[in-house]
């Protein structure tokens, strides 16, 4: 592991401003937060209940309602761009003015990947796993189970995507993770040739069946929580400067519970809010397979 952070954060930042969303207030507050101010907890992520899993999982074409601030779908597909922040917003006088620029810079980023990426689906690579399911249902499933792909833009001049099952019924939540190994460079990221949509896919179709089997696990009572606390930190799940300024290296979890640990990977369950950006813990909230490889910070507490 690299990169060792030489601070640390607690989960569930919250960047409120005087201007909605402004980037100077952001890189403040996420200051503030760095400097040990207290903050809600945030919410957690709970397992699926046996009951409910029972009754079984049906998929939905479609992204989730509540995505990271700042967030931006790529248009026509299951792939969700979360962009970098610049510290270029801070040199503006007017807040709306400079985040205005930001949002349509980054949409015309996600448009950019429609056509390569469009060639990519998450909805489809998922489904064939499910169907292989015990819990799987054609329609009506208690479960309703979105699958879709985050790529996140680092700090490092690199793409990482995460492969996502969200499932949201019965009056829970739930989101698992898996990382995918290759982070790619921006050039072979932004014009990708068939090698590397192969590898992308290859790697989706391994995630997808590495998640069927924790959510399984889940639903089974097997993957429950054994006291094991982490403090966690990852550019795969924090890539990005906040507001184009703070290090991700400075932002982790201090409230990881793992899972399960092998000689090559960790999964863990981590509180967060949803609805936060990216630079913000907004990928934090669910449950996360992640190679030892790709954390920055790995620290049982």
């Amino acid at each position: 592991m690299s990169d060792q952070p030489s601070s640390s954060y607690i989960t569930g930042v919250t960047m409120t401003s005087l201007f909605p969303r402004s980037a100077a207030l952001a890189a403040l507050a996420t200051l503030s937060l760095l400097a040990g101010c207290a903050l809600p907890r945030p919410p957690a992520s709970v397992p699926i209940s046996a009951q409910t899993a029972q009754k079984g999982v049906s998929l939905q074409r479609s992204l989730p309602q509540v995505l990271p601030d700042k967030a931006v779908p790529v248009p026509h597909s299951q792939f969700v761009l979360i962009p970098s922040e610049s510290a270029a917003g801070l040199l503006m006088p007017i807040p709306f003015v400079s985040g205005a620029i930001g949002a349509a810079l980054d949409r015309q980023s996600a448009e950019a990947f429609e056509k390569s990426y469009g060639q990519v689906s998450p909805y489809n690579i998922v489904l064939k796993e499910m169907q292989a399911s015990p819990f799987f249902r054609e329609t009506d499933g208690a479960l309703q189970l979105q699958p879709f792909a985050f790529m996140t833009e680092c700090v490092d001049d690199k793409y990482r995507l995460a492969l996502v099952f969200q499932l949201q019924g019965a009056g829970w939540t739930g989101r698992y993770m898996y990382h995918l190994p290759t982070a790619y460079d921006i050039a072979e990221f932004k014009a990708p040739s068939p090698q590397v949509l192969a590898v992308l896919r290859s790697e989706m179709v391994s995630g997808a069946r590495i998640l069927r089997q924790l959510l399984e696990r889940a639903a089974l009572g097997r993957l429950e929580s054994r006291g094991v606390k982490a403090e966690l930190g990852s550019l795969h799940l924090v890539g990005g400067k906040a507001a184009g300024l703070v290090s991700p290296t400075l932002l982790v979890s201090r409230d990881a519970d793992v899972l399960e640990e092998a000689g090559d990977h960790v999964v863990v369950r981590m509180p967060g809010d949803m609805a936060n950006a990216g630079t913000a813990g907004g990928l934090f909230f669910g449950v996360h397979y992640l190679l030892k490889s790709q954390l920055h910070t790995y620290k049982k507490l």
